[in-house]
């Protein structure tokens, strides 16, 4: 448990717009607690994880969640949308995105392009 205190002093984590009275939202919270600190051992100069939650009611009751990520590293930013009808079901897809995130390779060319035949026969000569 040190750690994660650790963690939160160190990285400031926001979700605003999200409830804390309702259980599924505070799991939601800490679902993305913990995405974004699994992404701090990858990247360990985040400064700043926002989420900014809005919520639309329609008409048979049921309510809309969008979600907005921001994720604050020195040399980029990484944004994040995601929608669907369950708080807790949208900060698992985003916590599946960032986990997408701790995969790829850092730098370089997402796909090295070979070179065409012709410019290979120009470099021999």
């Amino acid at each position: 448990m040190q750690a994660n205190s650790e963690f939160l002093a160190r990285v400031p984590v926001y979700i605003i717009g999200l409830e804390d009275q309702d259980i599924e939202a505070s799991m939601a919270k800490s679902k993305f607690q913990r995405s974004i600190e699994a992404l701090s051992h990858h990247y360990p100069d985040i400064s700043e994880a926002r989420a900014t939650v809005k919520s639309f009611s329609h008409e048979n009751g049921r309510k809309h969640f969008e979600v907005h990520v921001f994720v604050g590293i020195p040399k980029r930013q990484i944004e994040f949308r995601e929608e669907g009808w369950s708080v807790e079901e949208v900060f698992e897809n985003i916590g599946l995105k960032i986990k997408r995130l701790m995969t790829k390779p850092r730098d370089g060319p997402a796909r090295r392009r070979s070179p065409s035949r012709a410019e290979a026969a120009a470099a021999r000569y």
